[in-house]
């Protein structure tokens, strides 16, 4: 429905309203021009880190623990022209993610590594090249963050088997991850399977009493999904028996988690898409039914990179989000259908914002169709939620430098 889209006009008063004019929703502050704010204690801090090249986001709890979930480095040249490395082709996606990180937090240790999938633009990608260290290993991804960074806890869908049951894990994507972890292990990491329906597997460990209300709840993973309650489903296990064996796309198998902070909840899926073949050899939509389990969210990670074959209509009313942040690396990840689903008010009401990487100029008129639901500027997204969770601000950062200078911000009660 396009009952609720705006004209370009609305979209450029948009703009002028986050530069300080008074818009809903906005606190007199707003901070565009200004240094993004740094982590304080009792805040937790989301940044979805934009290179253009993957998806990944770094977390820092209420307590000051880190968590670096995915890092992409798969730079196929063909999409490339449309949305470009950022800041620049000068180094790799790992390179910068890095970069960004030592920006945030003094030490070089992150206490947790996650992989949601085995694809390219999740963990990295060899076939599209790497940086060559001084003892010749290439490293992309997730092992160049390491390069810089000691990692105390890994944790993936499948560990330590890697990538059973998949139809297409990236081939390259294993290659290198199989490479990096025992020599990661060995200098001290510890590994671990994501346990599907476990509270708090991932949990503050730095300072337990500067916590508060804060719990992680594990959803999904190799569709396998938390009952809500006490058990887990394996829906992976019917579909395989309902198809005579068919394997289940990568993207499905994603792991899911859900994270909570008083009033504040957020969702993370990886790739997770639609469909999986139930019991009565229909097939079902495995989306909608995550949606179901994680219920309404105040900030929504889109599933698949907002997709056409995510975000549907039936997992949009459930999660009923005011923030969505998407990854981008290819120009048509802005797509009409998932962002009809997400700005649509019949599926639930109030105001929202759908923050994108980058809206490359062959899609903008499909994203300035829907007006003030799309911040005016594009760029790393910060969701900074005050200590107790009561209300956090989304900020969009600057990507085309290291500058952190913030170029969008605005207040949500959570």
């Amino acid at each position: 429905m396009r009952k609720n889209m705006k004209t370009r006009r609305g979209f450029l008063k948009a703009g002028a309203c986050a530069a300080g004019a008074a818009v809903a929703g906005c606190v007199s502050r707003s901070y565009v021009g200004e240094t993004c704010p740094k982590w304080k204690p009792g805040e937790f801090d989301i940044h979805f880190i934009h290179t253009g090249v993957g998806e990944q986001t770094f977390f820092i709890f209420p307590d000051g623990t880190t968590m670096l979930l995915d890092c992409g480095d798969t730079h196929h040249v063909k999409y490339m022209k449309d949305v470009p490395p950022m800041p620049d082709h000068s180094r790799y996606g790992g390179e910068w993610v890095s970069r960004y990180i030592q920006r945030l937090i003094p030490q070089r240790e992150i206490d947790y590594v996650m992989a949601s999938h085995w694809h390219g633009d999740h963990v990295g990608d060899l076939m599209f090249g790497g940086k060559r260290t001084a003892d010749g290993r290439v490293v992309c991804g997730i092992p160049l963050v390491g390069e810089d960074f000691r990692f105390r806890h890994y944790i993936d869908r499948q560990y330590p088997k890697m990538a059973e049951g998949s139809l297409d894990p990236d081939r390259q994507a294993l290659s290198l991850m199989r490479e990096w972890l025992p020599r990661a292990c060995a200098g001290g990491m510890q590994a671990h399977r994501f346990e599907v329906g476990a509270l708090n597997q991932i949990k503050p460990i730095r300072d337990l009493a500067a916590v508060g209300d804060f719990e992680i709840r594990n959803i999904a993973a190799n569709a396998v999904i938390w009952d809500g309650r006490n058990s887990v489903i394996d829906l992976g296990k019917v579909h395989e028996t309902q198809t005579n064996g068919k394997r289940i796309h990568e993207n499905r198998l994603s792991a899911a988690m859900r994270f909570r902070y008083g009033r504040f909840s957020y969702y993370t899926g990886g790739d997770i898409e639609l469909s999986l073949t139930g019991a009565d050899g229909k097939e079902f939509n495995y989306e909608a039914m995550v949606g179901r389990i994680v219920g309404p969210v105040s900030v929504c990670k889109t599933n698949h990179h907002a997709g056409a074959f995510a975000m549907s209509s039936d997992f949009v009313k459930e999660v009923k989000a005011k923030t969505y942040l998407s990854s981008v690396w290819q120009a048509k990840m802005v797509d009409h259908k998932s962002l009809s689903a997400m700005c649509s008010r019949e599926l639930y009401p109030g105001d929202r914002i759908v923050c994108f990487g980058y809206i490359a100029d062959s899609v903008r008129n499909v994203a300035e169709a829907y007006g003030a639901d799309i911040p005016p500027a594009q760029g790393h997204t910060v969701v900074k939620v005050a200590p107790g969770g009561d209300t956090y601000r989304v900020f969009v950062v600057d990507a085309s430098d290291e500058s952190m200078r913030v170029l969008y911000s605005r207040r949500f009660d959570s």
